[in-house]
Order: structure tokens, then sequence, then C-alpha cells
């Protein structure tokens, strides 16, 4: 699982299976953080900030659009605006999904945390990585 930017949008490349249920049941664990603790509830707060309006294309494709377009990769061409490079750089295997992050509809300021010089995005995938999802 991870997050990234393609023309000034955020996405996150995750399992089909991927529930935020489960990540938050994770972050106290993965991030060895002290329950109840000021850190564990900040570090929710920005994760939820990021999945809590995250839209799952490859999900709505199958829902609502798969009579429509050739495969997925039309799709997030033709419906989601991604240019063909963007699409060859998230190579999604067919186990994979691809969220589109709505942090703007949040009001954490989460937009801020990645467009801190780019390190914000690397610091919530190695953290992604230590939770283990």
């Amino acid at each position: 699982m991870r997050i990234l930017k393609l023309s000034d949008k955020c996405y996150c490349i995750a399992n089909d299976s991927f529930v935020y249920e489960e990540l938050e049941k994770r972050i106290s664990d993965g991030l060895h953080l002290q329950k109840d603790s000021f850190a564990e509830f900040y570090s929710k707060r920005i994760f939820q900030a990021f999945f809590q309006y995250a839209k799952d294309l490859k999900r709505e494709y199958m829902a609502y659009y798969q009579q429509e377009y050739e495969n997925f990769a039309d799709y997030l061409y033709k419906k989601e605006l991604l240019d063909w490079e963007h699409i060859k750089i998230l190579d999604l295997s067919g186990c994979q999904t691809l969220l589109k992050l709505n942090i703007n509809l949040t009001s954490y300021n989460a937009d801020n945390l990645i467009e801190y010089e780019e390190k914000g995005i690397d610091i919530l995938n190695q953290a992604l990585k230590e939770i283990g999802i």
C-alpha cells in the first residue's frame, strides 16, 4: 500500500480487500503508540483525513462503468483523466485497486502535510509500511 501524487491529486494503491477500519485498528501497534495517548489520537486523525472521503475507483468502475469502458486503464484515462504515463507508473496488479484521496474535503489541512517538500508522502508511506497493510 502506498500513497502517491499525480497531477496535483493524491491516490493510494491498495489491495482490493482494503478496509479503512482495519488500518485504523493496526495504527497503534504498527507505529508502537501508547493506547489513548496524544500520539495515537493525532496519528489516527491524520490517516482519517486521508482516507475518510477516499473513492475506490476500481469498485466504482466495476459497479457502474464496466460496460462503458474497454478496461480499468481505459476508465482511468477517459473518466478520471489520468495520463497514460501516470497509469503506467501505477502498474496495478489484478488484485489491487486505486483509491482517489479527497483530502481537500477534510477540515484537517491534510494537503499541507503532503505539500511539505514531498517528504510528507514519504513519511506517510513509511508509516503504512510499518503498519503492514
